[in-house]
């Protein structure tokens, strides 16, 4: 600090999670030309077929939060939409760039820790899964982390990607490696008995690094941490080499215009969900959202689709 006559109530140095966050959102802002659009849907029917189908399926073991079923939601929109599942590579010299359109959908969720903190989890495949499927899946993520070291995981994610760019003789890593050996707050990871113990447990009750850096797509839902906030999302980074990033905020209820089955118009209180969509402006136009939002509108204007997945 530069002006030593503000008193310091506390300092508190990064620890592992928060140099990762740092670093990804950091090189989010530095490489990405971000574009940021608001979407505000009328939710009112689909909610109210949310409601009935959350019933339906918790008495039958299942446990369907609108979290989950808005997860199926976007994936359904990013199957009609599939550049937005994509990872780019780009040089910046040379004005080169690849777009890799990707066959699996891995939803990155930012999951909140009991001690605050916040680590990325994958639901990998998703295009495969029934709302059944993430529901069960979400679950097995709850017990994952229970067991999991985040600290050894974090550890191994960086050092993952360090080697990664490495590979592809990205020489300023080297600045990186080198600072992490001379900090004073050096990151160093499980050793000797501990590590050995902790490697025992099998890697299907545990999260690994794999779980957090496949994901091709974040969604982030800060309305299932607190459902009475009233603001949205107008940006967010996208996590490279992504080129999409969701946030979506909680279900707000609002004066809105509604047709009514005769075709006439009424005004009301209806429910919308505000939602965010930033994508990368170097991999993909507004054209690319489009299909995604049209499956959106079908599937709220409509939404009896839902009790068939």
């Amino acid at each position: 600090m530069n002006n030593k006559t503000i008193k310091i109530k506390q300092t508190v140095k990064f620890d592992l999670q928060r140099k990762v966050v740092s670093h990804m959102t950091t090189s989010s802002w530095h490489n990405i030309p971000h574009v940021s659009y608001v979407y505000e849907p009328d939710i009112t029917d689909f909610y109210n077929e949310f409601s009935k189908l959350a019933k339906e399926r918790n008495n039958s073991g299942y446990k369907i939060t609108l979290n989950t079923l808005l997860i199926k939601v976007i994936v359904e929109g990013l199957i009609k939409s599939p550049e937005l599942n994509s990872y780019v590579e780009y040089n910046h010299k040379k004005v080169e760039g690849l777009i890799h359109i990707l066959d699996d959908i891995n939803v990155s969720i930012p999951w909140l820790l009991s001690n605050g903190k916040m680590i990325p989890p994958t639901i990998p495949n998703a295009q495969k899964m029934s709302l059944n499927d993430i529901s069960d899946y979400m679950l097995k993520l709850s017990s994952k982390i229970e067991i999991t070291n985040i600290d050894e995981m974090l550890y191994r994610a960086a050092f993952s990607d360090t080697f990664n760019e490495l590979k592809k003789f990205n020489i300023g890593i080297v600045r990186r490696i080198i600072a992490s050996q001379i900090t004073r707050n050096r990151t160093k990871g499980l050793k000797g008995k501990e590590k050995k113990d902790y490697y025992k447990i099998p890697e299907h009750k545990r999260l690994t690094e794999k779980d957090i850096m496949s994901g091709t797509v974040t969604v982030s839902n800060i309305g299932s941490l607190y459902k009475e906030q009233r603001g949205s999302f107008a940006l967010l980074e996208i996590i490279p080499p992504q080129v999409l990033a969701i946030g979506i905020g909680s279900v707000q209820e609002r004066p809105g215009v509604y047709t009514l089955k005769n075709g006439n118009k009424e005004i009301g209180i209806r429910k919308f969900l505000p939602m965010c969509l930033a994508f990368d402006h170097k991999a993909v136009d507004f054209s690319s959202i489009i299909p995604f939002l049209k499956r959106l509108d079908e599937i709220f204007e409509k939404p009896d689709v839902i009790h068939k997945w």
